[in-house]
């Protein structure tokens, strides 16, 4: 059988909302962090053909100015759209049982909503607007992190 050639795609976008106050951290080299849960509705037909939603929470970690803007801009509860890509991690947790951790790297948050018009129709210039923040592609080592 001849070689497949796959793509090495590893990209995912998920919107959602922020399901905790966000804490900005700083690595012990000065390289700030946050990591967020967003929570998203699954949504599909039973065999009653009725419509049923479920929770899914996705872990999301956002580095450099990226994580500094968004701890700037969003709070719990703040509809956000995140692009990255999926990393895994294993740890032994305190019972000695091997653990698999799947979490989004952010290359890039957009929050989604921001305050209306003030009723003279004039934007209300202490809200900044939705912003796509950028982090690098790749982000400190797991040496760095602070938790």
């Amino acid at each position: 059988m001849a070689d497949l050639k796959l793509p090495r795609l590893n990209k995912v976008f998920i919107s959602g909302r922020i399901t905790a106050d966000i804490e900005l951290k700083y690595t012990p080299k000065g390289t700030a962090v946050v990591r967020i849960t967003v929570a998203m509705d699954k949504r599909w037909k039973d065999d009653t053909d009725t419509w049923q939603q479920a929770p899914i929470f996705v872990n999301v970690v956002v580095w450099h100015n990226a994580a500094e803007m968004l701890a700037k801009q969003a709070h719990k509860g703040s509809a956000v759209l995140v692009e990255g890509r999926i990393e895994t991690s294993s740890y032994v947790d305190n019972n000695n049982i091997n653990r698999k951790v799947f979490e989004i790297i952010a290359e890039n948050v957009q929050t989604l909503e921001w305050k209306p018009k003030t009723e003279g129709g004039q934007d209300d210039e202490s809200v900044p607007l939705p912003e796509e923040h950028s982090a690098p592609a790749t982000p400190g080592t797991t040496d760095d992190v602070p938790f």
